[in-house]
């Protein structure tokens, strides 16, 4: 058998990610400031918080979708942030968007998005950004194959966050 150590040496040599189960935050420092952005909110044209480090964009109106809604909701704890740490931001029907803010990851919902935010990050933020794209929404309706799909595609961004987290 095994000891830990050497079992987490054999997991990593055959490339498994072995997750840890998250500490309860309870310490005052970890306390969500009443100005930070919620998941139910968008961001502004350029306006975050220093405490967002993850930002999600989407078409209009695809966060009204009470199905679509559940599952955003749970992009923070599948993440491993605070929900205070996750901005979203909607495309309008023009096809505009606000400036996104410079962060450390990048969510795109949809490939009409991703090449739409694309045009607007500077070479330097996507070279320094972790930048994931999922599925179209209507997509990451399709049941259970859908959402581990969608969670392959944000396991990067939770490494990063991890990483940069210590």
């Amino acid at each position: 058998m095994l000891d830990e150590s050497r079992r987490l040496q054999v997991l990593a040599a055959m490339g498994v990610d072995v997750y840890q189960l998250r500490a309860v935050r309870g310490s005052a420092s970890d306390a969500t400031p009443a100005s930070a952005p919620e998941v139910g909110e968008s961001i502004g044209a350029g306006v975050i918080n220093a405490r967002v480090t993850v930002v999600a964009v989407c078409a209009q109106a695809v966060r009204a979708n009470l199905r679509l809604a559940r599952l955003f909701a749970q992009l923070p704890r599948s993440l491993g942030i605070d929900a205070a740490r996750l901005a979203w931001v909607e495309m309008s029907s023009d096809g505009a968007l606000p400036a996104l803010p410079e962060v450390p990851c990048y969510l795109f919902i949809g490939s009409a998005i991703a090449r739409a935010s694309a045009a607007q990050l500077s070479l330097t933020q996507q070279n320094q950004a972790t930048i994931a794209v999922c599925a179209e929404p209507q997509e990451l309706l399709a049941g259970p194959p859908a959402r581990r799909a969608l969670w392959q595609v944000i396991k990067p961004l939770a490494r990063r966050l991890r990483a940069e987290n210590g």
